[in-house]
Formats: structure tokens, C-alpha cells, sequence
């Protein structure tokens, strides 16, 4: 998709941007709007001319009033993720013939890989 007019202005202040692809990546921004703040997180997608644009359907406004249970659920979401990940060391600590790792902090988040799983590729 090839887009002719200037992308539009970033809204707010980018707190965080996570990058999912070399052409997509998650953007975070602290926002207003009419003087009630709130957080925006959006899909950013880069176009053929180098361009980044927002993706108008794929993003979200988190309300202040919503952050503690945002963040709530966000820490759950990352406490299944250690527990996963803890699982998996042990079932291949426990297959005879594959190295181990063997450090004792537990493994850090590791970004997107594009040959990676990816419960949303077809």
C-alpha cells in the first residue's frame, strides 16, 4: 500500500515502542484529550516510501481509571509467561542428549523473530 500525503502527527508522548516486524511495530503515547489524559496504544505500520503510519484499526486507549487493572492484568499475563517458560526448561532438562541451559536468572523476554511462532500467521 502505497500512501501519496503526509502521514499524520503523532498524538502525545511516546512512552515505548515495540517493534514487531521491520515494517510494524507498537507504539505506546502518553495522550489528552480535552484535558483527560489517557494511554494509546496503536499498530504503526512503515510504507513503501519509508513512511510510518497508524493503523486505524488496530489499537486501543487505556482511561487512567483503567491503569491499576490494565496493569494487573498485564502482570498476570507476564507471571504466565515465566511459569511457561519455566516449564519449558524443565521438560528439556528432562530429554536426554540436549545441552541445558544452566543460569540462574530465569530467561530474558525475547523479541519477535520473524521465524518464530506467531499464534496469528495463517
Amino acid at each position: 500500500m502505497e500512501r501519496t500525503a503526509t502521514p499524520p502527527t503523532e498524538n502525545g508522548r511516546r512512552i515505548g515502542t515495540i517493534e514487531r516486524s521491520a515494517d510494524e511495530e507498537i507504539r505506546v503515547n502518553w495522550c489528552e484529550y480535552e484535558g483527560h489524559p489517557y494511554i494509546s496504544i496503536r499498530l504503526w505500520n512503515r510504507v513503501r516510501s519509508g513512511q510510518w503510519w497508524p493503523d486505524g484499526k488496530r489499537g486501543i486507549s487505556v482511561r487512567i481509571r483503567e491503569m491499576v487493572g490494565f496493569a494487573a492484568a498485564i502482570g498476570g499475563c507476564l507471571d504466565l509467561v515465566e511459569a511457561d517458560r519455566q516449564r519449558r526448561q524443565e521438560n528439556q532438562a528432562n530429554r536426554p542428549g540436549i545441552s541445558r541451559w544452566r543460569g540462574t536468572d530465569p530467561l530474558p523476554l525475547q523479541a519477535h523473530e520473524p521465524d518464530e511462532f506467531d499464534e496469528f500467521a495463517t
